[in-house]
C-alpha cells in the first residue's frame, strides 16, 4: 500500500467522481442515506444508542465504501452494504469508533470549558426575555465573542482528529491495517495532501452554505449535510483510491476512477 501526494485540483475531482458513483445507483444511494438519516434521528433521543451509533459508524462507513468498490467493479450497490462492514475486522473498526467517541468527548469538554459560561448566558438571557432590548443586545454581543472563540478552538482541535479518522476505516477494512497504524497513516495522508483536501473542503463548505438555509427553514439544522451525503460518501472512496493507489504512479491509469 503506497501513499501518494496528488495535485490540488484532485480535491474537486473527488467530488466529481463521487457524483459519478452516485449516478451509477442513485435510488439505492438515496435509500441508504434515508435509512441513516432516520436512524440518527431516532438514536439522538436515546443517549446509550447514540454512543453505540458513534462506535459503529466506522463499520457502517466501511460497508458503504465496499459498496463503492462494487460499483467501481461493475457490480451492484445493495442496501445490505450498509452492514457489510461487520463481515471483516468489525472489532478493529469499532476501536476506531471508540477513538472517535473519546476524541469528540474531549473536544466537547474543552469547548465547554472555553465558552461554557457564554453558552449559559445566551440561553438564560433568551429564556428570560424573548424581546430583544438594547441591554440584552449588549449582553448577547459579549457572549457571542466567547462563543465564537470556543467554536474556533473546537474547530482547530477537531481537525487533527478528523484527519486521523478520514481514511482509517477504509485502511482497516480493505488492507487489514491495525487501528492505531490506520489512524496515523490517515493523518499523514491528509497532511501531505493538505492542498487537495483544502480544495475539497472549500467545495463542500460552499455547498453547505447553500443547503444549510434550506434545512433551517424546515427545522432540520443538519439537513444540509444529509442532502450532500449521497455524493459526499462516494467522494470519500474516490479520495482514498487516489491517495492510496497501489504500486507505482502507473496505478492511476489502471483505476477507472482516476481517468
Amino acid at each position: 500500500m503506497e501513499l501518494r501526494v496528488v495535485d490540488p485540483g484532485r480535491g474537486w475531482k473527488w467530488i466529481v467522481e463521487g457524483f459519478r458513483l452516485f449516478l451509477r445507483s442513485p435510488v439505492i444511494w438515496i435509500a441508504l442515506v434515508l435509512i441513516l438519516f432516520v436512524a440518527m434521528k431516532v438514536v439522538q433521543y436515546l443517549p446509550i444508542l447514540a454512543l453505540i451509533a458513534v462506535l459503529l459508524m466506522p463499520v457502517f462507513l466501511a460497508g458503504l465504501m465496499d459498496g463503492c468498490k462494487a460499483l467501481e467493479e461493475g457490480r451492484s450497490l445493495e442496501i445490505a452494504h450498509l452492514i457489510r462492514g461487520f463481515r471483516k475486522n468489525p472489532g478493529q473498526l469499532v476501536t476506531i469508533g471508540g477513538v472517535s467517541l473519546v476524541g469528540n468527548l474531549l473536544i466537547l469538554m474543552i469547548v465547554v470549558a472555553v465558552g461554557g459560561d457564554a453558552f449559559s448566558t445566551m440561553a438564560k438571557t433568551l429564556a428570560k426575555s424573548p424581546t430583544i432590548t438594547p441591554q440584552i443586545t449588549e449582553q448577547m454581543q459579549a457572549a457571542t465573542v466567547e462563543v465564537t472563540k470556543a467554536a474556533l478552538v473546537g474547530a482547530a482541535i477537531s481537525l487533527p482528529l478528523l484527519m486521523a479518522l478520514w481514511f482509517a476505516p477504509l485502511l482497516t477494512y480493505f488492507h487489514d491495517v491495525k487501528p492505531l497504524q490506520a489512524l496515523k497513516s490517515s493523518f499523514v495522508a491528509c497532511l501531505k495532501n493538505f492542498l487537495p483536501m483544502f480544495v475539497y473542503g472549500l467545495v463542500l463548505f460552499a455547498a453547505l452554505m447553500v443547503l444549510v438555509p434550506i434545512g433551517i427553514k424546515l427545522g432540520q439544522y443538519d439537513l444540509g449535510f444529509w442532502l450532500m451525503a449521497p455524493v459526499l460518501l462516494p467522494s470519500i472512496y474516490a479520495s482514498y483510491k487516489d491517495i492510496y493507489a497501489a504500486g507505482a504512479a502507473t496505478a492511476g491509469r489502471d483505476n477507472p476512477l482516476l481517468r
